[in-house]
């Protein structure tokens, strides 16, 4: 069986795409192909082929780059089409039409019509439009797909609503859960992802600023472990530091490599997911927290219920109002000065890795997704 994973917006070698569903996959069938974003042309990266397409540069260019996704994609000649972001669908059936014995997965990372709401990238005069077509037309389209996947319950059951075949495959970490005890604590605080406004990031800042002055740590360290979602909130942030002389005490290293990742979690003290309470963050599930939790370091996260329900299962870390820099400020202290707190947290989230939060589980779902597949007439 031959398997084609396509997407507009990600990196070929992406997480959840690449290193947990291919990977998972190429165990189980030998024949794979990414089709994405990619400057190399054709190439094979730990067995799976990778066909490169145009780089888009902002999110019009992933809708002018679906015809030569769609065209690079029919050229393989799959038995299974599994496509990641949203603008596919909209060229998707062009797949079946060309390959009517063909099935057609639409892995749904986001909850897109709160993505829509809340992007900095549409206009806010047209943002109200923008969700109702978004969510309209993606629910209308996806009745016609053989399977979807989301990423946590709460999409699971927006599209339970048109199509009986959905399944959560939880994002959760494929890191081995270890504690690693002979490496320097560089820093107090790591936040690792994607840097936004919205997500947290000057609300962090502020928090540094208050353990800075009012609680006299004078040397706290603070390390971002990403890209900058967009210009504007570089520019804020980066201000900030400058008009607070906090440039000794954060740090950004950009993006980094998946691997390199874990190595900045290990020498961090405490892990932070506070991001804001704004409506998609009250249904998707970050990542982060169970990679922080793999590395054996506790967790601050926001009292949203997929932050709150994970660091609280298993009493790995401590839930605060994201938006009370004085509250996330009081719990930082509570942590840097209680070694022992730390530690027994710590144990307790890599505990819940090896009992629940791990890749493996969510990797024989996807198996049983891809066989039932199989089996299906066309």
């Amino acid at each position: 069986m031959k398997i084609c994973i396509l997407t507009t917006g990600h990196s070929p070698t992406d997480s959840r795409i690449f290193h947990k569903e291919a990977k998972s996959l190429l165990k189980k069938y030998k024949d794979i192909t990414i089709v994405a974003p990619y400057e190399k042309g054709i190439h094979e990266i730990d067995g799976i082929k990778v066909v490169g397409i145009t780089k888009p540069k902002n999110l019009k260019d992933r809708f002018l780059i679906l015809e030569e996704l769609i065209d690079r994609a029919i050229e393989e000649k799959a038995d299974i089409y599994h496509f990641h972001d949203f603008e596919i669908i909209y060229k998707a059936k062009k797949i079946k039409k060309k390959l009517p014995n063909c099935k057609i997965i639409y892995d749904v990372h986001e909850h897109y019509p709160d993505m829509a709401n809340m992007s900095n990238k549409i206009p806010k005069v047209i943002r109200p439009l923008s969700t109702f077509f978004v969510d309209k037309t993606e629910l209308i389209i996806s009745k016609g797909f053989d399977y979807i996947i989301t990423a946590d319950e709460a999409v699971e059951k927006r599209f339970k609503v048109v199509n009986k075949n959905v399944e959560v495959i939880h994002n959760f970490t494929q890191f081995i859960p270890e504690k690693k005890y002979n490496v320097e604590k560089k820093y107090d605080m790591i936040y690792q992802g994607g840097i936004t406004i919205e997500r947290g990031a000057l609300q962090i800042l502020k928090t540094v600023n208050i353990i800075k002055n009012k609680y006299k740590y004078k040397d706290i360290k603070m390390i971002f472990v990403g890209p900058f979602g967009y210009d504007k909130c570089e520019d804020i942030l980066k201000e900030y530091i400058k008009d607070n002389n906090l440039e000794k005490n954060v740090e950004f290293t950009g993006k980094v490599k998946h691997a390199m990742v874990r190595e900045y979690m290990y020498k961090s003290k405490i892990g932070l997911v506070t991001l804001l309470p704004l409506p998609k963050y009250f249904k998707n599930i970050p990542t982060k927290q169970f990679e922080y939790m793999s590395c054996g370091i506790p967790v601050i996260g926001s009292y949203m219920p997929p932050i709150k329900d994970y660091i609280t299962a298993y009493n790995s870390g401590l839930v605060v109002n994201p938006e009370d820099e004085n509250e996330l400020a009081e719990n930082v202290i509570r942590l840097l000065q209680d070694d022992k707190l730390r530690d027994e947290m710590g144990n307790n989230g890599i505990y819940s890795i090896k009992e629940k939060f791990n890749w493996k589980k969510e990797e024989e779902k996807l198996w049983k997704i891809y066989e039932g597949l199989c089996n299906r007439e066309a």
